[in-house]
């Protein structure tokens, strides 16, 4: 078995372009649509102030806004055409919020440039009063950076509420979807294998079938293993994503989600029969999957009780569950523990009725 999946790697390696591709896809599709914007609306601001880099650099800490600076007549002209909720006319002493419009937002983003402003009248008042500025100015400046409180904001939330992170969720999704087509390119040979009797070659070697079954889908699913770490790890240390403290987590649920996945590809290409259907066959599963999987979108959001009901039956769906309870809501493996076995479950099944058909098929 060792053996077979030693060869099966040096094949990888001597074509690696169809992983490359799928896991560049992955990446654009989930950076593109959960990453580009970062969640932040954009807010213009001008200003006369020659040393406005710290002012804007402060106001740029906000969670929900960014602030760009912009000439006065750009700032404005946004606000007119409707392209922003707002600019910002930042001075020394206060600053004015322009709007064409009563945004929900304008609120939000008062209080933003409140808090700024306070927190900068309430140091300039301190270093006004102190006898040695500089030595003062450091104090602050060390106090903001390491402070000797730190407050934590804490709500009551039901159980019911959809915990959201979009960033997360197109990753997630993605590259639950795209490792579907890698896994699919990587099984069919399987077939093909078989078809053009290289197997019983093999079999008149010591090597039993079983191991040579065993090293392909071994092989299979550690090249699926492998793309969605490469994704997870480019996400979390180029991009900087917060994977909430469940990094490490997300590894290991993922194991019974690639599992499912191979024994899918195995139950679809023993259906299929061959290449082009195969083809086919994936194509015409791997989207409704995906969509009715929550891979695109919260099935939260979801009213249909078919879609629900049918979301019971599709990998993906406790994929996201997985993977989002390991990350954004911080489940225990305890608590993961039903979609965990639900999956290995749907493994089983799956694996045992297309190796049946495919041992039938050549008999």
């Amino acid at each position: 078995m060792i053996g077979i999946i030693a060869a099966k790697f040096q094949l990888f390696l001597r074509k690696p372009a169809t992983f490359i591709i799928m896991t560049a896809i992955s990446i654009a599709f989930a950076y593109m649509v959960g990453l580009s914007g970062q969640g932040k609306i954009e807010i213009p601001v001008y200003t006369a102030l020659t040393n406005s880099e710290e002012l804007v650099e402060h106001l740029n800490k906000s969670e929900n806004f960014l602030f760009v600076k912009a000439t006065k007549e750009e700032a404005e002209k946004e606000v007119r055409e409707g392209q922003t909720v707002a600019a910002v006319q930042l001075s020394e002493e206060g600053y004015t919020i322009i709007h064409a419009s009563d945004e929900t937002s304008i609120p939000l983003i008062n209080n933003e440039l409140r808090l700024v402003y306070a927190k900068m009248l309430e140091n300039k008042s301190i270093l006004a009063q102190a006898d040695k500025p500089d030595k003062v100015k450091a104090v602050l400046m060390e106090a903001e950076e390491s402070p000797v409180f730190q407050v934590k904001q804490y709500n009551f939330k039901n159980d019911k509420e959809i915990v959201y992170d979009s960033r997360l969720y197109s990753l997630f999704g993605f590259s639950l979807y795209f490792v579907m087509y890698t896994i699919a390119n990587n099984v069919y040979p399987i077939m093909e294998e078989k078809h053009n009797r290289i197997w019983d070659r093999l079999i008149l070697s010591s090597v039993n079938k079983w191991e040579i079954y065993a090293g392909n889908l071994l092989f299979s699913f550690l090249i699926g293993y492998i793309q969605i770490v490469v994704i997870f790890c480019t996400f979390r240390y180029v991009a900087g994503v917060d994977f909430y403290g469940g990094f490490a987590k997300t590894f290991i649920v993922l194991i019974p989600y690639v599992l499912a996945i191979v024994a899918l590809c195995i139950l679809l290409a023993s259906l299929a029969g061959s290449a082009g259907k195969y083809m086919s066959y994936l194509t015409i599963t791997s989207v409704p999957l995906a969509m009715l999987g929550g891979a695109y979108w919260p099935l939260e959001i979801v009213t249909s009780k078919v879609m629900l009901f049918l979301a019971k039956i599709t990998p993906v769906n406790y994929g996201m569950q997985l993977l989002n309870g390991a990350t954004v809501n911080g489940y225990s493996y305890s608590e993961l523990l039903e979609p965990m076995s639900i999956l290995l479950l749907m493994a089983v099944i799956m694996m045992g009725i297309g190796i049946n058909i495919i041992e039938k098929r050549n008999t």
